[in-house]
């Protein structure tokens, strides 16, 4: 995706070279003109080079920023920069006018007022960002469109350096070869034949006819579905998937082919590569998936949501005001459990996920929340990820090196994946997202308008959006397997609660 749309981004800005202004950026910078001599126009170049990255950041990185703020990224906002990009690949492809046009040009008084160096690097902010002069190539709107949409500020921030790069490219060329015939016939050439233009236009169509097909199938490889409209806490294996039923009651599992799901003999169940374990009273059942055939039992007082490898057994337990995760080592059960971590009230552990040897969970005190880890056979931990201000990690899932999580804030509610080692959060992927917990009020006074005192332009920043009226839904605990990610959503409104689970292709 993000290859696609750069190199869109780069011919868009190859195509503004046929602006009144990209001819009149070569024409000042040459040295027959405005520079005078080689050595300014080389200088020159730099300078508007600079100022134009610096205006393609600005444009498309805010875009995409702006988008993050509004929460950008769902299945209806891709659709809409999927639709943009083919609107734009049909109007490029059949050379279509640009509609709506800017016929705005640079300030000409500049080259004469200012150093040329100072004004070649304001000419460059201008043409970079795209829409303070002619626009000549749909594609310019798409991808402000699919910048917004996507809400990924690094992926504006590509977009916006390409295409700076496609308008700098012809005029630092062009510029200094004004000196020599075949320079000053080259950029003749470029406004006497309309034919280059056209094609440049039908390049970037296939780009953005590639983008689209590229954000397109990524919007339906992360699209939902409803593993089931009556489950929490869903758990993942090579062959079968497992689930608590709301208000207390069994656990079930659903075996690949199964066209229904089978009731277990207890709660809380939990996979893992050929067996299941779940509670029953003070104690965890081991059995084997297939036949549900016992092999084992642990004593487990005050066990809660275990989880399973083919080595460990991990689960966590609440003792008086303490919060303890215990490990077992299956392959020596006469050895006790052992204590992994202990968490004073009120700070809380969330619910455990097993990966081969490592451990996952989340722990959450009044004012922070992290992503732990825990090697057993050494008892290392290691943070993998730390809440910013104001935002609460979940119940994160470990799978072949990935890591799944819920990210919790006043603007948002995230499913989110990325590397398990990386601790850089701009690296995680976001799956799904929507409204808030929390519910704010309107901002203002009934019967007024929020006063802009303060904020630049008198215009308040947009406020996240509101939770829907007496409805509370809240994403929850996690699952993570080789093709699909789970999610469970819980709904809370007239005193009652139920819980459904999600289910995601994995990006």
């Amino acid at each position: 995706m993000l290859i696609a749309l750069t190199a869109a981004a780069l011919i868009a800005g190859l195509a503004g070279a046929w602006s009144p202004c990209g001819f009149s950026m070569v024409d000042t910078l040459a040295p027959h003109g405005y520079a005078g001599r080689m050595r300014v126009t080389v200088v020159a170049c730099a300078a508007f080079a600079a100022g134009a990255m610096a205006g393609g950041a600005a444009t498309f990185g805010g875009l995409a920023l702006l988008g993050d703020a509004l929460g950008a990224g769902g299945g209806a906002a891709v659709a809409l920069a999927v639709a943009a990009l083919l609107a734009a690949a049909a109007g490029d492809a059949g050379g279509r006018r640009i509609v709506p046009q800017i016929r705005r040009q640079v300030p000409e008084s500049w080259r004469r007022m200012l150093p040329l160096p100072l004004a070649a690097a304001l000419y460059g902010v201008l043409l970079g960002l795209g829409f303070t002069t002619f626009v000549l190539s749909f594609a310019v709107y798409a991808l402000a469109a699919a910048c917004v949409a996507l809400g990924e500020p690094v992926v504006g921030l590509a977009v916006g350096l390409a295409f700076a790069l496609g308008r700098i490219v012809p005029v630092v060329v062009l510029a200094p070869l004004q000196e020599v015939e075949r320079g000053a016939l080259l950029a003749a050439s470029m406004g006497e034949n309309p034919v280059v233009l056209r094609a440049i236009r039908a390049t970037g169509a296939i780009t953005l006819l590639a983008a689209a097909l590229v954000l397109g199938l990524q919007g339906a490889a992360t699209a939902a579905d409803r593993l089931t409209t009556s489950g929490t806490d869903p758990s993942a294996g090579p062959s079968a998937l497992a689930w608590q039923l709301p208000g207390g009651g069994p656990g079930v599992i659903l075996r690949a082919g199964a066209a229904e799901p089978q009731q277990l003999p207890g709660a809380d169940a939990a996979l893992g590569r050929t067996t299941v374990v779940w509670r029953e009273g003070a104690e965890l059942v081991l059995a084997a998936q297939d036949t549900l055939a016992v092999t084992g039992r642990i004593a487990a007082p005050g066990a809660e949501e275990p989880a399973l490898s083919d080595r460990w057994l991990v689960w966590r337990a609440r003792e008086g005001g303490l919060d303890l995760l215990w490990s077992v080592d299956l392959r020596a059960l006469a050895k006790p459990a052992r204590l992994l971590r202990a968490f004073h009230a009120p700070a809380r552990i969330g619910r455990p996920s097993l990966s081969g040897e490592r451990v996952v969970f989340h722990a959450a005190l009044p004012s922070s929340s992290w992503i732990e880890e825990i090697f057993l056979p050494t008892a290392a931990r290691h943070v993998r990820r730390r809440a910013r201000t104001g935002e609460l990690l979940l119940n994160p899932s470990l799978y072949d090196g990935r890591l799944l999580y819920v990210s919790s804030s006043a603007q948002r509610q995230e499913l989110l994946i990325g590397s398990r080692r990386s601790r850089l959060r701009r690296d995680d992927r976001r799956v799904f997202a929507m409204h808030p917990t929390v519910r704010r009020d309107p901002g203002h006074e009934p019967g007024r308008g929020r006063h802009g005192a303060g904020y630049p332009g008198k215009r308040p920043p947009r406020l996240p959006t509101r939770a829907p009226k007496a409805v509370d839904i809240t994403l929850w605990s996690t699952a993570l397997g080789a093709g699909h990610a789970y999610v469970s959503r819980m709904h809370r409104a007239g005193g009652t609660t139920s819980s459904e689970i999600l289910r995601f292709r994995r990006p």
